[in-house]
């Protein structure tokens, strides 16, 4: 298993260190793609190592600012603290955010498994009437991600839509992939028309296809919403989304904590493994 997810890390994780991340985001900008960077982590029950993540965020924006690459940042709450407490989460965040207001750098706060959902989004509606510059992700999975959007959309907060790597159980996450699917469609129509900043986040073909009919048929304009994809995978639909006239965003994770972050994620849910396998080829 180790080997394996040694393999894995080597395709989707840019490396252990900031410079890795820097790299790769260099080597996406010259094919057209855009970045967002993510510090592995999550799950942090001490203030000491949360205080660490922030440090790393600090850096790395001015890393980001210095070098001149394009790319936001994405986090997770449970990386500053949420497991500690909402006043140190808090004042973690808003560190981050008032730097990356400073360089005008844009930040997305990542959605975990649906017991931070609550926390998650009265937090960062907290934050963003300071920093309007951020946004959030919402997954389709969850049965409440529809009145989560339209709380967001009234906020004016940019949204990344993902389907969700969870495996959560019934009456809070629908249990079948087609429900997951057309609740995934529902809100990005109503992200595409009625949000700002929106991030249509899958790799799903079926959905890029019907993302790219439904702005076509309303003139929505290319510039005003980006599709997002993860490091390594589909990449050449990545390129040729961009070739189109598309932006494309890719999420790029860096950090030691890489070995724990692919085999949480291959252990969380078996259509995560099969998600993996199917694109080793791309």
């Amino acid at each position: 298993m180790r080997g394996f997810t040694e393999y894995l890390a080597h395709r989707y994780i840019a490396g252990t260190e900031r410079e890795h991340a820097v790299k790769v985001c260099r080597e996406l900008n010259k094919l057209g793609l855009l970045a967002t960077i993510d510090v592995l982590g999550e799950g942090v029950t001490d203030e000491e190592h949360a205080s660490e993540a922030v440090q790393e965020y600090l850096a790395l924006l001015d890393d980001i600012r210095s070098t001149g690459i394009e790319a936001s940042i994405s986090l997770k709450l449970t990386h500053l603290g949420l497991d500690i407490s909402r006043e140190l989460t808090e004042s973690n965040l808003r560190k981050i955010l008032k730097k990356a207001y400073v360089l005008n750098i844009f930040t997305r706060l990542d959605m975990e498994r649906s017991k931070y959902t609550e926390d998650t989004i009265n937090l960062f509606l907290k934050v963003h009437e300071d920093f309007p510059d951020s946004g959030i992700a919402i997954q389709s999975a969850l049965v409440r991600s529809s009145e989560d959007v339209k709380r967001l959309i009234k906020a004016g907060a940019g949204v990344r839509l993902v389907k969700g790597a969870y495996m959560e159980p019934p009456g809070i996450g629908f249990q079948e992939k087609k429900l997951v699917d057309v609740n995934y469609i529902s809100l990005m129509e109503r992200l595409l028309l009625e949000g700002k900043n929106t991030a249509v986040a899958t790799h799903d073909e079926a959905m890029i296809e019907a993302a790219k009919d439904f702005t076509q048929k309303h003139n929505i304009s290319r510039e005003s919403f980006e599709f997002q994809m993860l490091l390594g995978i589909k990449r050449r639909q990545q390129k040729t989304l961009a070739d189109e006239g598309y932006k494309v965003r890719i999420y790029v994770p860096y950090g030691k904590d890489w070995f724990a972050y692919v085999l949480r994620r291959l252990r969380e849910r078996k259509e995560n493994i099969y998600f993996v396998v199917r694109n080793l080829l791309d």
